[in-house]
């Protein structure tokens, strides 16, 4: 069963992007996990990783960042289809804060993933303020997001694990305690000695108690 749902969030991906779309997105993304700089990715390098003209990026882009930015939502909304279906699965709450801790070490692992949203914010270049203004257009493009968060506010207010009603503040006291961890996993020097297991509880309690 768990497989056939995973298999269903995978469709269900698949359908929303044409298989153009997803190569370039896919392309994209390992560009950035190659080590590329965002300033000077080529839409050319782009559409050759993914096997196509250069043209057919314009029949779906306007122009790179809109390219960029949505291989970013793409990558999102992968995990929060993967998280749908953890809990579909009947998993708990901490079971799925940690596997979502797992997917930020798969992100920051393969991408740099903190790294690369703190080159975007630092690139005064024409391709940052491009990625930024594409980023601010695109927010209220979160629906799976606010979905995602209802599911777990019902999931652990059912277990009498919090008190928070209010969705936004589940989604900011979970997004501000990844945040925490995706700072450890970028700067483990400033916290030598400290376990990942160790940072992991904390991610988890602390977010219990920002909900009560």
């Amino acid at each position: 069963m768990g497989k056939q749902r995973r298999e269903d969030g995978c469709l269900e991906l698949e359908k929303k992007y044409p298989p153009k779309v997803k190569a370039m997105y896919e392309a994209v993304l390992s560009l950035f996990s190659s080590g590329r700089e965002l300033s000077t990715l080529k839409v050319s390098e782009i559409t050759a990783k993914a096997g196509i003209g250069k043209g057919t990026a314009y029949e779906y882009f306007s122009t790179k960042e809109e390219m960029i930015v949505g291989a970013i939502q793409y990558e999102a909304e992968r995990h929060i289809s993967i998280i749908f279906e953890f809990i579909q699965n009947g998993q708990s709450f901490q079971e799925i804060i940690f596997q979502g801790l797992d997917m930020l070490e798969e992100n920051h692992e393969r991408y740099g993933g903190f790294v690369m949203l703190e080159k975007i914010i630092r690139d005064s270049t024409m391709t940052g303020s491009g990625l930024l203004d594409e980023l601010e257009r695109r927010k209220e493009d979160c629906g799976s997001a606010k979905r995602l968060t209802e599911k777990l506010f019902r999931l652990a207010a059912d277990k009498g694990l919090i008190k928070e009603g209010d969705a936004f503040q589940v989604w900011s006291a979970i997004l501000s305690q990844f945040a925490v961890y995706a700072f450890y996993l970028t700067h483990q020097e400033l916290t030598a000695g400290i376990g990942r297991g160790e940072v992991r509880q904390l991610v988890y309690k602390n977010i219990i108690k920002l909900l009560n």
